[in-house]
């Protein structure tokens, strides 16, 4: 019975262990401009339109501008995901 028990602990424990790693998982990474350019390859003019036409998503820090990293990866899986309708 006891090792019933220790396994049904072991589970919660696990349990517990994954849950933190998927919170973990949430938080989002924020990449600066230079970094979008260089991503993008493209120039100071072509992220500024893509700001102005709100193309992509960004927060104003201080006088930075920041874009989240999983707007970039979602929109890679689906040019991928899509490759064979090119």
């Amino acid at each position: 019975m006891k090792s019933k028990k220790a396994l049904l602990k072991r589970l919660e424990e696990l349990e517990k262990i994954i849950s933190h790693l998927q919170e973990k998982a949430k938080v989002e990474k924020w990449l600066d401009a230079h970094e979008v350019k260089k991503l993008l390859n493209i120039s100071d003019s072509t992220l500024w339109r893509y700001r102005k036409e709100k193309k992509i998503p960004y927060k104003i820090i201080g006088n930075k501008y920041f874009f989240p990293e999983s707007f970039f990866t979602k929109s890679v899986e689906t040019k991928i995901f899509n490759a064979h309708l090119l």
